[in-house]
């Protein structure tokens, strides 16, 4: 048997049962919890709030989602269906950026210098070998 809790509100639902996210209310024939679509929880979610800026990194079995703040006049959510590349550099002292490149920007995402080592190992496993260092 298993147990769900979760929390309803006006539009959004939120129920934890074996790793399962609910998102949204809607018809999905597949991957449903009586009609609501799922969707699964990441491998690893890294954020930072960072001198007012924020960043975020999901990193799922087959791909990434990442949304930043950082150098951009609002919240942005990278497009990685146009990534070609990613590495990891030094922001600070005391922050490192995720740089996903694209043909025409280059997005960063602010983490903490503590999960360098463990973005690395995931981003290396669903998006593969890092681009080389920029300097």
């Amino acid at each position: 048997m298993t147990t769900a809790t979760g929390t309803i509100g006006p539009d959004r639902v939120r129920i934890a049962q074996r790793g399962v996210s609910v998102m949204s209310r809607g018809p999905a024939p597949v991957g449903t919890i009586s009609g609501w679509r799922t969707s699964p929880s990441p491998e690893l979610d890294l954020q930072l709030t960072w001198r007012g800026a924020f960043g975020r990194v999901r990193v799922f079995r087959d791909r990434v989602h990442a949304e930043t703040s950082y150098e951009r006049d609002a919240l942005t959510t990278v497009p990685m269906d146009a990534v070609y590349g990613w590495r990891i550099e030094p922001c600070d002292f005391d922050a490192v950026c995720v740089e996903f490149l694209t043909p025409d920007d280059t997005y960063r995402v602010l983490l903490d210098t503590s999960d360098e080592g463990v973005a690395a190992l995931a981003l290396r496993r669903t998006l593969g070998t890092p681009a080389p260092a920029a300097n």
